[in-house]
């Protein structure tokens, strides 16, 4: 893969030019007389900003502070739900940057730092599992490091960070009348290049991680599509002679994407048979249902099937059954996976996720009794799912009522992306900063976007790329409201942009995304595929 980006590092130390932004953040959390019960507040710095010859990178804290009052020991996912302290930085000089976050726990602190759990972005653990490294703070005991990061030229990047008691808290243990003192502090460096994805990826989870070894096998050749200024892509035919992997933005960041005939992106989890769609931008890895391992596993033809990848004559193995899209058609609302009132007057009514699909329903289901309360869930990832109700661009409906309407992929444009353009339609769980917190589960269906970036095309017939499985199926994509509410379907000759009834019967193949770096061996093949052990 080249030089390390430890070695690039170590190899500019002479240049280097570091800067240290210290007393950003001071946290103190008192545990009171209530056992049960801590404050935390926060005492802003002054001014945030250091300019040299090379740097102008400005520190800007969104929030003004974190402020909890009566909290308790609690679960990750309540921890994550709290309000999270944001801030911004920004790299406006044409220069990259290397920057490093750290927690540095002051001499002041009581309260053992074994029993607090922070939350950078994302990244929630217990400060004894992070790193230590050297404390910049003349009153600091301990630092932490929560982040490495870099700055393109001219970029900023925003991070929010959440500090919580952990749930592991009993009532013997020794937090009470504790206080806990600590402080952000960040260090920046220039760098002369940029580190690839990959160097990123190893930095942050090892040279055998599955999630860097894939993305190590990014397509240089040529064969990926265009990804333009806006983010688009720009796709010009199908992809039924070769298989390989490819990047475009998403939500998150940038998502590496399998295209084509590929062999490599099979998955063994929760008894099931999947296929790898993409590492997404926030790291989790989305992948789409292939099939029941107990029934797979125990054909005669076992190797065919997998091979194939797609149903023999009889059985249709790669979906979890058929059901309608929705149970009723005459009205806009019914291209949702979930949606709102019928026969209303305005596009909010109509579309606000109230009342959940049909289909959503059957894969709910499959959820609860596959994967729920037990140890699968852990690592299921709370990334989202996009239900596009956004307009083409030659609509003229009002997307209410029974007023005809096109939706996004109504034209058949040779453009797709992996954003999603309104937040009512980012379906997620828990996150409802950057999604609208209206799941029940942390599933969904594939996009026809995904569909188009693996290989399918309009018109053109593709039986020879990984998601084609000879059946029609769902995905999340509505189509339009001309009398009836349609909604995009996989064909069964692989076609992607056939747009089908929403009362009308076709299969179901769940999506779900892993948490960063869950899998941990195999290789990607039918007969070794991705497993988590």
């Amino acid at each position: 893969m080249g030089e390390s980006m430890k070695e690039k590092i170590l190899n500019l130390k002479e240049n280097k030019k570091a800067i240290i932004l210290l007393i950003l953040i001071l946290f103190m959390v008192c545990i009171g007389i209530s056992y049960a019960y801590w404050f935390l507040t926060h005492i802003q710095s002054g001014s945030n900003q250091v300019v040299t010859d090379c740097f102008d990178i400005e520190f800007v804290e969104e929030t003004d502070a974190i402020t909890l009052s009566k909290a308790y020991p609690m679960t990750d996912q309540e921890g994550s739900s709290l309000t999270p302290y944001t801030f911004k930085i920004s790299n406006k000089c044409a220069a990259y940057v290397s920057y490093q976050i750290n927690l540095e726990i002051l001499n002041t602190t009581t309260l053992d730092s074994q029993y607090v759990k922070g939350m950078l972005d994302t990244n929630a653990k217990v400060l004894t599992e992070n790193e230590v490294v050297k404390t910049t703070l003349e009153n600091a005991t301990t630092s932490y490091k929560l982040a490495t990061e870099y700055l393109d030229k001219n970029e900023e990047r925003t991070h929010t960070f959440r500090l919580w008691i952990d749930e592991s808290v009993g009532m013997d243990d020794p937090v009470s009348n504790k206080t806990f003192e600590g402080k952000i502090t960040i260090t920046a460096s220039y760098i002369t290049d940029m580190p690839t994805d990959y160097d990123l990826c190893v930095e942050k989870y090892g040279e055998d991680s599955i999630n860097c070894n894939i993305i190590a096998q990014l397509d240089d050749t040529g064969k990926c599509p265009e990804v333009n200024e806006d983010g688009t892509v720009k796709v010009s035919g199908a992809e039924s002679t070769s298989g390989y992997l490819c990047s475009a933005p998403d939500d998150y960041g940038t998502s590496y994407y399998y295209r084509g005939t590929v062999e490599n992106n099979w998955v063994k989890f929760a008894n099931a048979y999947w296929r790898i769609l993409r590492i997404n931008g926030d790291d989790s890895i989305r992948m789409i249902y292939a099939g029941d391992a107990s029934v797979i596993d125990a054909l005669p033809n076992k190797e065919e099937v997998l091979k194939n990848g797609y149903d023999d004559s009889t059985t249709k193995y790669t979906q979890i059954g058929t059901s309608p899209f929705n149970s009723s058609y005459d009205d806009n609302a019914y291209v949702g996976y979930m949606y709102g009132t019928p026969n209303s007057g305005t596009y909010k009514e109509t579309h606000t996720n109230v009342n959940n699909s049909t289909v959503k329903e059957v894969v709910d289901e499959w959820y609860e009794s596959h994967i729920k309360d037990t140890e699968y869930e852990n690592y299921i990832s709370d990334t989202l799912f996009c239900n596009d109700r956004s307009f083409d661009y030659n609509n003229t409906g009002t997307g209410a009522g029974k007023s005809y309407t096109n939706y996004r992929w109504h034209s058949n444009h040779d453009y797709v992306y992996l954003t999603c353009e309104q937040q009512n339609d980012r379906f997620t769980v828990e996150d409802e900063k950057l999604g609208n917190g209206d799941l029940t589960y942390p599933i969904g269906l594939v996009t026809s976007d995904e569909i188009y970036l693996a290989g399918g095309y309009t018109s053109y017939i593709n039986k020879n790329y990984y998601l084609y499985n000879g059946n029609y199926y769902w995905t999340l994509s509505p189509d339009s409201f001309f009398t009836n509410a349609f909604v995009k379907y996989m064909g069964f000759d692989g076609i992607v942009y056939s747009s089908a009834n929403v009362t009308n019967s076709r299969g179901v193949r769940p999506v779900i995304n892993l948490k960063p770096n869950s899998l941990n061996t195999g290789d990607g093949t039918a007969s070794n595929p991705y497993r988590i052990e």
